[in-house]
């Protein structure tokens, strides 16, 4: 009989683990976009499920379906105020992650808590906007509650920015120090901005409806790239602007 000693099979799926698992933990950015957009999806689908649908059987019905629709207009302004914030985040959650060439632990974890409020928790807030905006006394609690969650989900994403493109350094290292700059200049003013519309809430929570939807139509424009034009024109010599 040989001498030669033959490892047994789990000796060597024990040898062979560390190397078949290797960076399973870091998912690609491909990977952790492709999880986002189905949480993205998932919260906007959600969002339909605060207007109500009236019914020939409701206690109500008698004052005619078309006056039960209308009624319930101030849930399709914050219906579509918040599909636009959502989407929104979307968009610009793509341009972030289309910058990134690699991930770690810690950006997966903070991309899960950005995911967590400005995706799945939205709607929750959306239909008690919609269910209590025009109710004295209650619209300012609704407004706030719509605005803080509003707030908290731009503090986040500038946080997941921040750490994947300056602390951790995912970014592609083709990625220009001014377009890293134009990125963080039109992305960083966004939870001031709602935090004050929120602020505007206890006063006026109608007027910090109008601006909660102002401020997601500025960031539907292409603002990074506007920011970064701005700053070219404005780094160039007043004789060869024009």
């Amino acid at each position: 009989m040989s001498d030669h000693h033959v490892q047994s099979p789990s000796v060597q799926g024990e040898l062979q683990r560390p190397a078949q698992t290797e960076g399973v933990a870091d998912p690609s950015p491909a990977r952790v976009e492709a999880f986002s957009d189905g949480v993205f999806a998932f919260g906007v689908t959600l969002l339909i499920l605060g207007i109500s649908i009236p019914h020939p059987t409701d206690a109500n019905a008698g004052a005619g379906l078309l006056t039960l629709l209308t009624q319930q207009w101030r849930s399709y302004l914050v219906y579509a105020l918040s599909f636009m914030f959502v989407g929104n985040n979307w968009v610009n959650h793509r341009v972030m992650f289309s910058k990134f060439v690699r991930t770690d632990h810690a950006l997966v974890w903070l991309n899960l808590v950005f995911l967590m409020v400005a995706g799945a928790f939205i709607p929750l807030p959306t239909a008690v906007l919609g269910e209590w905006l025009g109710s004295p006394g209650n619209e300012v609690v609704a407004a706030v509650f719509y605005g803080a969650t509003a707030t908290f989900g731009a503090l986040l994403f500038n946080v997941l920015w921040w750490y994947g493109a300056c602390a951790a350094r995912l970014t592609s290292p083709e990625m220009s120090g001014r377009e890293r700059h134009a990125h963080t200049m039109a992305w960083a003013p966004a939870p001031f901005v709602v935090a004050a519309c929120t602020a505007v809430a206890f006063v006026n929570p109608s007027l910090a409806v109008a601006g909660f939807l102002a401020i997601v139509g500025i960031y539907l424009l292409p603002t990074p790239a506007l920011m970064a034009l701005l700053k070219r024109r404005l780094s160039q010599p007043s004789g060869r602007r024009g």
